[in-house]
């Protein structure tokens, strides 16, 4: 009898390291291969539980928790923004109650996202420890990317928090955490992500930053890195950090950057997933703004485009007149005199 309880034990704990395993080396991987978000997200949450529940017969699988919590997360985030949008067209359409009940569950949703994405966290910080004292030791390049997950999914888990005011309980310490601990990664390498991400930082925490540095400066240098390298994400991270801001300007160039970006360069790759994640951060910036503007969202294949633009100058530039000289009849040479003479005033040669 007991020899069967163990061996049923042994099973589950092989299962659940197994499952630990594979999650890191193979669905991992191939979630970040693909284009589909909706698809990856709710992989998260239909298979988060399934995973994490392994841990009460083996070793916390800590690493596959970061990035399936991470997935986790964009469905409540989307789900979030999409409240804010409803939100946004009923104030536009003078509907008070429907305004307020989308703010509602925007707060609801918001909460959910905080949660999931600080669970993240919490996992990270147990595998690898806090980040910001020490830098870990990163053996090879999956446990890069999980770190830079789980750099993302804190401070994510803190803008969320202040969305649902704080109904999650993430520490605000948390990004400043996340600020140092990210710079752990080669900044290059990772797009210009490290660097996004702690500027960002700076611009949120007044004095957070290095005496002298101009974040929105650092910003810039990591959206372009990003832009180069065919993965957005720093854009996308400088995007959000300017709304955050109040400063709309810069929120319209960095959307319009981004926009042209895609135009010229589609997600591919290994990493098309986090390139799709950071367009449909970007799309919601826009969409915020055009309801606002409008009352709905951006039209197909206009983002980057604004519906005050000014309108494009005709084609061939504003002088209609150009060239119309050169089409006109030659004029007319005066008639000679009676007597075959010359007409009065005309030249001799």
């Amino acid at each position: 009898m007991l020899a069967a309880l163990a061996t049923g034990c042994s099973l589950k704990a092989m299962t659940g390291d197994m499952m630990s395993e594979y999650t890191v080396d193979e669905l991992t991987p191939f979630l970040l291969a693909s284009d589909d978000l909706g698809m990856a997200c709710e992989t998260g949450v239909s298979m988060g539980s399934y995973l994490m529940s392994f841990e009460r017969v083996t070793d916390a699988p800590n690493k596959a928790a970061v990035s399936t919590l991470v997935t986790a997360g964009a469905c409540a985030q989307i789900e979030a923004w999409e409240a804010e949008l409803r939100s946004l067209r009923a104030l536009h359409a003078g509907d008070a109650a429907g305004a307020q009940d989308a703010r509602i569950a925007e707060k609801r949703a918001n909460a959910v996202a905080a949660r999931r994405f600080y669970r993240a966290w919490k996992y990270l910080v147990a595998e690898y420890g806090v980040p910001g004292e020490t830098c870990p030791e990163l053996e090879d390049e999956s446990d890069e990317l999980i770190w830079l997950l789980g750099m993302l999914a804190g401070v994510q888990a803190t803008q969320h928090d202040r969305g649902a005011n704080g109904m999650a309980g993430v520490p605000l310490d948390v990004p400043r955490q996340a600020a140092r601990g990210v710079q752990c990664l080669n900044n290059e390498k990772w797009w210009g992500v490290p660097r996004a991400v702690s500027a960002a930082v700076w611009t949120s925490i007044p004095g957070a930053g290095p005496e002298g540095v101009d974040p929105w400066a650092r910003l810039a240098e990591a959206s372009a890195l990003g832009v180069k390298a065919g993965v957005r994400v720093a854009l996308a991270v400088e995007a959000q950090a300017a709304a955050a801001a109040g400063k709309s300007d810069k929120v319209r160039a960095a959307i319009k950057a981004y926009a042209a970006a895609i135009e010229e360069a589609p997600a591919r790759g290994r990493f098309s997933l986090l390139d799709h994640n950071a367009t449909v951060q970007v799309q919601v910036l826009s969409d915020r703004l055009w309801t606002e503007g409008t009352g709905h969202r951006t039209p197909v294949g206009a983002l980057g485009t604004f519906w005050d633009d000014a309108p494009p100058a005709p084609e061939g530039g504003d002088d209609l007149l150009e060239g119309l000289e050169d089409d006109a009849p030659a004029q007319a040479a005066p008639a000679p005199g009676a007597d075959g003479s010359a007409p009065p005033n005309a030249t001799e040669e």
